[in-house]
C-alpha cells in the first residue's frame, strides 16, 4: 500500500513539474514571438520566423545536450 502512495506522490509531482514547465514555455515562447515580430511586416510570419525544421533542429540539439550532460547519451 506503501508503494501505491509513494507512486501517486511520484506522479503528482511529476505532473505539478510539467504543468509549470509548460507554463514557463508558454510565456517565454509568447514574450519571443512578440519580439521577434517585423515592425514593419505587412503578413504574418517574417524573416526571423524559424521554420519547422530549425524548430525540430533546435529541439533535437536540446535534447542531445541533455541526454550528454546526465549520462544517457555517451556516459559511463
Amino acid at each position: 500500500m506503501t508503494r501505491l502512495f509513494l507512486f501517486l506522490a511520484l506522479l503528482v509531482v511529476v505532473v505539478a513539474i510539467s504543468a509549470v514547465l509548460v507554463s514557463i514555455w508558454v510565456t517565454a515562447y509568447d514574450a519571443g514571438r512578440a519580439a521577434l515580430r517585423p515592425i514593419f511586416a505587412s503578413g504574418t510570419g517574417g524573416a526571423m520566423t524559424p521554420t519547422g525544421f530549425q524548430k525540430i533542429a533546435y529541439l533535437a540539439l536540446l535534447l542531445l545536450l541533455v541526454g550528454v550532460t546526465t549520462g544517457w547519451l555517451g556516459g559511463l
